[in-house]
Formats: C-alpha cells, structure tokens, sequence
C-alpha cells in the first residue's frame, strides 16, 4: 500500500471518529433541559427550631435538651468569665472527649461547647496570671465552673493550691495563634 492510501485511511478513521461523537441535529434536548437552575429547584431550608437555654445561678448557660451542646463556629471570639478547676494525675494517660490521651503536664482544658483544638487564653482574676491552653476534653460537668485545665496550667497561674478560681476566658482565632505561639 502506497502513503496516500495510508493517510486516506487515517483520515477517513479519525472523521468515521468525530462523526460516532456529535449527536445528529434535533437529537440535543432544549437549552432549559440541558443546564437545570439548580437553585430554582431546591426546597426551601427548613426552619430549626432554636434550642432553650437557661442561665445557671452561677452564670453558666446550661442547655435544657442536650447534655453537650455543638461546638461554636471557630475564629468567632466570645469571652466568658467563671470559676475554673483543675484535674490531673488520676486522669493521666485515659482518653478525653477528643480522643487523645490525656496529659497532666500538658497545657489542656475542658471545656463544654469550645471546638476541640482551639486556643484559649485563661486569665486568673485575682492575679492577673495568663496561660494558653488546647481544649481537648468537654467539662467541667459540676455547677458554677466554665473550665478544667489540666494540672500544669493550673500550676502555671497559681490554682492548684487553690483547687480552683475565678477566670476570665478568651478564645483565640487562627490570627492570634499566628502572632503569639501557644504551647
């Protein structure tokens, strides 16, 4: 077989080709067909009913049906202030609400509804003592306390002696995180 037989074969294949793949004329559904609005066509979102929640005497929100309420939305600062606590070599080595092992001499905390794995900053009021910690649990489940840190931050701003104290707690966003360097 001579070249231009081989090229016409070629050519005729890879038109037979372009041919088998563009649908013949008429065969193509109407343009509202072809692209549906699919905003158009959603359901409406459902309303949710929102959850009640009662203030404790000693300034907790507690929910009334859910013992743990969601987490909040992270990077959205809300400070709250309360009595604090502290655990430490009892737990050591059990797992937290998070999944990790716990750690006395990490720099952790309790918490009910913060996100595990965000930061805060925990102010003791009396003193003025700061310290960063991760929350890696859900708690305290006593009345009237806001946080359990673990046995070194409690150390590090003076409430284990005190088994516990008034704080003053700040989440941290990405952005602060970025600036300062939490343990």
């Amino acid at each position: 077989m001579t070249l231009w037989c081989v090229k016409l074969a070629v050519a005729l294949g890879v038109l037979t080709l372009v041919g088998c793949m563009t649908p013949p004329p008429g065969s193509l559904p109407p343009a509202s067909l072809a692209q549906p609005n699919l905003t158009k066509d959603l359901p409406a979102a459902p309303q949710l009913p929102v959850q009640a929640l009662a203030s404790a005497d000693k300034g907790a929100d507690v929910p009334l049906l859910d013992q743990t309420p969601p987490p909040r939305v992270a990077d959205v600062p809300l400070n709250q202030r309360g009595r604090a606590s502290w655990y430490g070599k009892k737990f050591n080595g059990q797992r937290t609400a998070s999944g990790e092992r716990f750690s006395a001499s990490g720099f952790t905390a309790a918490h009910r509804t913060l996100p595990f794995h965000s930061y805060v900053r925990v102010r003791r009021v009396a003193s003025g003592e700061e310290v960063i910690v991760r929350i890696t649990d859900r708690g305290p489940f006593h009345p009237g306390r806001v946080l359990d840190l673990s046995h070194a931050a409690a150390e590090r701003i003076g409430l284990v002696a005190l088994g516990g104290a008034e704080v003053e707690i700040e989440p941290l966003t990405e952005y602060d995180r970025r600036l300062g360097s939490p343990p």
